[in-house]
């Protein structure tokens, strides 16, 4: 057992007393311990998928630090006998390949004690565009939102197969048009890979805008130190303050990948199921948290989200989160701490729990409602 961590929130008005206490019990939820956000997918269906996105994600995010490290190190300038290209000029925007080709040969051209604030600046924005660019970004989200809310539906269809007959699958699986043509997608199924593709987008996009104005800060901050003579800030320490920087930035793209796939795969599930079927919660997994723990193996009954009275704590429906419930049993009222109702508190959600859950569902007994796309899977090789 660890110790008991005491927190003086005597000083602080009631909102930013609830606001820290739902940052810490979030936190002590959101994330496994010992570097378990790098850990398998216990899911094959999705373990895939989750270790795809994140490689050629990590791929583009190391690139970007690897050229970052050269262009400080004055790696890249390339003497020419030709008059440089004049600076580009105009706000930070979009470019397409020959705005960015135009950048590229003027940043080359300049010799990196001649670079200006300016100029380091344009170079953060340049490697950004060129290793995060807003359309891969996007058409890596439609991928894995795409491909993770389909395997709820083969889940739904026949269980969980092993690792290589998912692997199997995946590869082969049409697209959600063609799924949707020969065997038709509910209004549910789509739903939540269209609000999927929409909500993963927005992540690793906002992802990329956000790596954009930290590491322009870092570098303008670097430099104003060495114009005002600040001997600590070298060139070593950048070189490990970037490191910190991509290494919290590789995680934050994996726990994307863990947390949408994990959402989309159980809102999939639950959308391919028809009203009445009895599902089971499944957290086993290293580092699920206490609540995740609590839930495990209960069973519940899948109803319509649009039912009038529907029984948060025995049903589960399509859509069903826990955004604007609390992680935190207390809340602050005046000057003392009160216990939340339960109408307050987290409930079995129908995706994920919170960011980097990694539990699923399965179902309780029953025939297959979905035979024809069962029998389909198993001509791929999807049986055990």
């Amino acid at each position: 057992m660890g110790r008991p961590l005491l927190l003086d929130v005597s000083c602080l008005c009631p909102e930013h007393t609830n606001g820290l206490l739902e940052s810490v019990y979030k936190a002590i939820g959101e994330e496994p311990s010992d570097g378990d956000i790098w850990s398998e997918h216990p899911n094959p269906l999705i373990r895939r998928i989750v270790e795809l996105f994140t490689e050629r994600g990590l791929e583009r995010i190391n690139g970007l630090r690897g050229e970052l490290t050269r262009w400080l190190r004055g790696e890249m300038h390339e003497a020419s006998d030709l008059a440089p290209p004049e600076r580009p000029g105009g706000a930070m925007r979009r470019w397409d390949s020959v705005e960015i080709g135009v950048v590229r040969l003027y940043l080359r051209n300049l010799p990196r004690d001649a670079f200006t604030l300016d100029d380091w600046m344009l170079l953060v924005d340049y490697l950004v565009q060129r290793y995060l660019p807003e359309s891969d970004l996007r058409s890596e989200a439609d991928w894995l939102a795409t491909r993770a809310g389909l395997m709820g539906r083969v889940q739904a269809a026949m269980g969980e197969p092993d690792a290589r007959a998912a692997d199997t699958i995946l590869a082969q699986l049409p697209s959600v048009d063609e799924v949707a043509r020969q065997f038709g997608l509910s209004a549910q199924e789509r739903a939540v890979i269209d609000f999927g593709r929409a909500r993963t987008a927005e992540n690793v996009t906002g992802l990329a805008d956000a790596v954009r104005h930290r590491l322009r800060k870092m570098v303008a901050d670097y430099q104003e130190a060495i114009y005002l003579g600040n001997r600590a800030e070298t060139a070593e320490a950048l070189q490990s303050k970037l490191l910190d920087e991509f290494g919290l930035l590789n995680r934050d793209w994996r726990r994307i990948a863990v947390t949408e796939a994990t959402e989309l795969a159980n809102q999939g599930f639950i959308a391919s199921l028809p009203v009445g079927t009895r599902v089971r919660r499944v957290e086993k997994y290293r580092g699920a948290c206490a609540f995740c723990r609590s839930i495990d193996g209960k069973v519940f009954t899948v109803t319509d989200p649009s039912a009038p009275k529907r029984d948060g704590v025995a049903e589960v429906w399509v859509g069903k989160t826990n955004v604007g419930r609390s992680a935190s049993p207390r809340r602050r009222e005046g000057g003392a701490l009160v216990e939340r109702e339960p109408h307050e508190m987290w409930w079995a959600a129908a995706g994920a729990q919170h960011p980097n859950c990694r539990g699923a569902w399965v179902k309780v007994g029953g025939a297959s409602e979905d035979p024809e796309f069962e029998a389909f899977l198993a001509k791929l090789g999807g049986r055990k």
